[in-house]
């Protein structure tokens, strides 16, 4: 089994714009992150996505801003919000997701036409996530999904552009791994981060699964230690990272680093992390 402190080398976490000014409970190993990603919310404006990336690097912390591919206007609006990261945040690492809307504001479908800009690197970013799918995607069929994946993964190394995939949380380790020999398979050899809940309440769990379009069957949710008919309490990824652990340790999976939605806040998750890391069995 991968031990605990392993797998949180090189750990990444998600902060909000509202959020960011209170990353100084991660401010301290071991619960310091390598990398803090920004949403994209669709109630704010890049004026409050730029603050955001501002105020992460401010606490010297690395911000990884998301762009929402579907939600950005025209290739001037991209190219002043590039502009303004860069010269603003020094931000040089970027996540793209396509975006939720079913018809684009602007002239950009997904996040390869971002890429095929050609923006990207002339204003000086040095590396992209991408998204990756454990749990299938609600719209996309997954064929589809894996083909996106490899003319993302090459526009970006043609580029010049080093590249990761960053996935969403899912309930299901076993899953998760099944998937990650899968891009594997497929030779995509780039890093890949696995997301994972922090401690939170059960309910609130549920809720951002629902939101998220992850898998929250009555066997998933047993396999994270949850029952759908006890909504009480708050619950930890303790078991899913025991499976994740124990998956990766059969070796031939590359380099994985774990990705934190911190959906109970900073300051619950880094009082989880301390206190797990001082478990002998685990550290």
């Amino acid at each position: 089994m991968i031990p605990l402190n392993q797998l949180f080398a090189d750990y990444s976490i998600e902060a909000t714009a509202k959020d960011a000014a209170l990353l100084g409970a991660l401010g301290k190993e071991p619960a310091r992150p390598a990398e803090v990603f920004v949403p994209w919310l669709p109630e704010e404006g890049d004026a409050a996505r730029i603050a955001a990336c501002v105020a992460v690097r401010a606490q010297g912390f690395e911000p990884v801003p998301h762009i929402s591919a579907r939600r950005i206007e025209s290739l001037e609006a991209l190219d002043r919000l590039l502009g303004a990261l860069r010269a603003e945040a020094g931000a040089t690492r970027l996540f793209l997701i396509a975006g939720d809307l079913s018809r684009p504001s602007g002239p950009f479908s997904d996040s390869l036409s971002v890429i095929e800009t050609g923006l990207i690197e002339r204003h000086g970013f040095t590396s992209v996530g991408i998204a990756g799918h454990p749990d299938d995607h609600p719209d996309v069929p997954d064929e589809v999904l894996w083909q996106a994946m490899a003319d993302k993964l090459a526009a970006l190394k043609a580029r010049g552009l080093a590249a990761q995939v960053v996935t969403q949380f899912s309930f299901d380790a076993q899953r998760v791994v099944s998937w990650l020999a899968e891009v594997r398979a497929r030779g995509h050899h780039v890093p890949v981060r696995i997301g994972i809940p922090g401690p939170a309440g059960v309910r609130v769990l549920l809720r951002f699964a629902t939101r998220c379009g992850v898998a929250a069957s009555a066997s998933a949710v047993a396999k994270y230690g949850l029952s759908l008919g006890r909504l009480l309490g708050d619950a930890g990824p303790d078991r899913f990272l025991v499976d994740l652990g124990k998956g990766l340790a059969a070796g031939g999976l590359g380099a994985v680093r774990l990705h934190v939605f911190p959906f109970g806040g900073f300051a619950k998750f880094a009082g989880w992390l301390g206190a797990a890391l001082q478990e002998p069995e685990r550290a």
